[in-house]
């Protein structure tokens, strides 16, 4: 009895042996975690930009048994940095612009060392960014550049390839065009660790040209009136160096007597004055005088002005220019101007007038039975819109007594209303009236015109 007493206490014992052996021995314990995760610092990303950091965090999941020990490992040695490899906090810092690095822990309970677990995050390291690549500015204008994705702690330089184009303030970026042409303004980045990285933008700088007056009107014959051309902000595109032609479109209304073709300079602006002379015969004409300046290689450019000269009265035909199906009627006025563009008190001189009856008619006969009157110099009529016009409009004629070669028009396109019927040849009445002639025309396109023969007592 005692004998088996004595077995039965050596097996309890035996089995709370094991049990010991079981529980202490490193590597036969079950592990109290399932794995790691990674995570970056409040508000920070796996994106940074070079000499910018991202603090990672590795935790394991669940319940360590004993102490903790963390191993990093990078897919490239360059492209970032660890400040510690060996702890579950590294600070990384971004090192090469526009790389990507995989980083991977790899966590280890100590009371379990045979069960390592791992996790990865990838690391992206951007490229800087500049707010431009292109610029295009007038002479004397600014604009601020700036750069992206660079670093908190990093120093952003400027500099301009060619400061006669344009000036770029070193700390702030600002441009400023100065002259005609073309600058490489480069941005240099220093940051605290990593690559120094460069951005460029190409600004083009074009000059300011003027010619003044745009506009002038001569109302004396052999009269001069003066065009000056002025460049501001000419840089290397225009230069004294540089040349110009003129060009007078229309010799009946006058004559270039002075044209230079090359500048002078006026403080910091070249400046070209041409000098235009009225025909000495009375004339009512308009000459469009063109100023080309030919500058630095291939670069060229002209500038226009308008001259009217005006040394003989003329007419001016006003009203409206476009007729719709909610408004079909338009009124219209004929005026004698003296050539200084006053208007004439006639009352003796007859007024013609003449349109397509295809697309318009008179509105009332009672209301324009005075059509053909100058009373202080105007004239007036009304029209109906017919039908519509094409986009090019048709052309109401108008002009007094029997100088129709100096007969002046106003464009009308009408739209809303119905189109033109095709009946072929457009059959067009014209009638002379006042006169002992009643002629009937037949073509396409004759226009319709009434003339009204005032009898003066």
């Amino acid at each position: 009895m005692k004998k088996n007493l004595l077995y039965k206490a050596t097996a309890v014992l035996t089995m709370i042996a094991l049990a010991l052996v079981i529980t202490f021995v490193p590597g036969t314990a079950l592990a109290a975690i399932s794995g790691v995760t990674i995570a970056p610092g409040a508000g920070e990303s796996y994106t940074i930009p070079v000499g910018g950091v991202v603090h990672l965090t590795a935790t394991p999941t669940g319940t360590p048994d004993g102490s903790m020990t963390y191993s990093w490992a990078s897919t490239s040695g360059t492209a970032v940095s660890i400040s510690d490899a060996g702890v579950a906090n590294p600070t990384i810092t971004g090192l090469v612009p526009g790389t990507t690095t995989r980083l991977t822990v790899t966590a280890v309970d100590d009371a379990v060392p045979g069960t390592p677990y791992t996790a990865y995050v990838d690391i992206i390291v951007t490229t800087m960014t500049i707010s431009n690549t292109t610029l295009a500015l007038n002479g004397g204008a600014t604009q601020t550049l700036t750069v992206g994705n660079v670093s908190s702690g990093s120093t952003t330089t400027w500099s301009s390839s060619d400061t006669a184009v344009a000036t770029v303030d070193a700390s702030s970026g600002l441009v400023t065009a100065v002259g005609g042409g073309t600058a490489t303004i480069t941005a240099t980045n220093v940051p605290t660790s990593g690559e120094t990285q460069t951005k460029t933008c190409t600004v083009t700088v074009s000059p300011i040209i003027t010619i003044a007056p745009t506009t002038q009107n001569i109302t004396a014959a052999s009269t001069a009136g003066s065009i000056q051309l002025t460049v501001q902000y000419g840089g290397n595109l225009i230069t004294t160096a540089s040349t110009i032609s003129w060009g007078n479109s229309n010799a009946t209304a006058g004559t270039l007597t002075v044209a230079p073709t090359t500048f002078t300079t006026s403080g910091s602006n070249l400046v070209a004055t041409a000098t235009f002379l009225s025909n000495s015969t009375g004339v009512n004409a308009t000459s469009t005088v063109t100023a080309t300046i030919s500058g630095a290689g291939t670069y060229s450019v002209a500038r226009t002005a308008t001259v009217n000269v005006r040394t003989m009265r003329y007419l001016t035909l006003e009203g409206d220019a476009t007729l719709n199906s909610t408004d079909r009627y338009g009124d219209y006025t004929l005026t004698l101007h003296e050539a200084d563009g006053s208007v004439v008190n006639d009352d003796t001189s007859t007024a013609h007038w003449s349109w397509s009856s295809s697309y318009l008619s008179l509105s009332s006969a009672t209301l324009n039975a005075s059509r053909a009157v100058m009373t202080d110099g105007v004239a007036r009529i009304q029209l109906y819109a017919r039908y519509n016009t094409t986009s090019s409009g048709t052309r109401l004629y108008a002009w007094i007594n029997d100088d129709s070669s100096n007969r002046v028009y106003t464009t009308i396109v009408i739209s809303g209303l119905s189109s033109l019927p095709q009946t072929g040849q457009d059959m067009t009445l014209v009638y002379i009236m006042g006169g002992a002639a009643l002629t009937l025309l037949a073509a396409a396109g004759v226009w319709y015109g009434i003339r009204k023969k005032r009898t003066v007592a």
